[in-house]
């Protein structure tokens, strides 16, 4: 059942080919060329899971995309020659030492999902580097089990349980822009609240013209 459905959804943009041709060009160039094959996937939270027990969703579908999975589709992209390769950078980005749990996916994006790129070195952190004297600081902590979806979460899965993330406040965005990298990650947050996240969008910043996109 898996592996027919996760060909059939390979089949959709024919992820092995564009592997295969992508081998040796530069990152923009790969970055490029799968966001491209990506432009016309619908949008759907929730599209993937494990393939068993509480999501039985899988754990690659392409036919499918939120924020998150499209940059997880992204950076695993660039880093693999082949479907298997792909298969793995997934896995080290979703999951709590590789392993293919519900109770393990990085659920949250600030004590989780971002801590785990940056300490497996998929992302460096570079807000500091760009924003100079904009730059501003929030403070998040979580010391607790959480939910997801009805089902608790011990905080032992937690990366972190303490987090200061610098942003650049929206009003100085325009003061910086031209400094952001193509091809860098974004993170957008919101004022703190009773939410276990700051978090609410991520994307990657492509060129076009003179004008980015997110």
């Amino acid at each position: 059942m898996f592996f027919y459905f996760i060909l059939f959804l390979y089949s959709l943009i024919d992820l092995d080919s564009i592997l295969s041709s992508s081998v040796g060009l530069s990152l923009g160039e790969r970055i490029n060329k799968i966001s491209t094959a990506f432009l016309d996937t619908q949008f759907k939270e929730s599209s993937i899971g494990e393939e068993k027990g509480i999501d039985p969703d899988p754990i690659i579908n392409l036919e499918f995309m939120d924020c998150v999975t499209f940059v997880e589709y992204i950076i695993a992209f660039v880093n693999s020659k082949n479907l298997n390769d792909f298969r793995n950078h997934i896995i080290r980005l979703r999951y709590k030492d590789d392993e293919i749990d519900f109770f393990s996916r990085m659920h949250l994006p600030d004590f989780q999902w971002f801590p785990n790129a940056l300490k497996r070195n998929y992302l460096t952190d570079i807000t500091q580097d760009i924003g100079g004297k904009f730059t501003a600081h929030v403070n998040k902590s979580l010391n607790r089990d959480f939910y997801i979806t009805g089902h608790k979460i011990d905080k032992a899965n937690l990366i972190i349980s303490n987090t200061v993330i610098p942003f650049i406040p929206k009003e100085n965005i325009n003061d910086i822009i031209k400094k952001i990298p193509e091809y860098s990650v974004v993170r957008v947050i919101r004022k703190d609240s009773h939410r276990s996240y700051l978090t609410t969008h991520m994307g990657i910043v492509i060129n076009k013209g003179k004008k980015k996109y997110l």
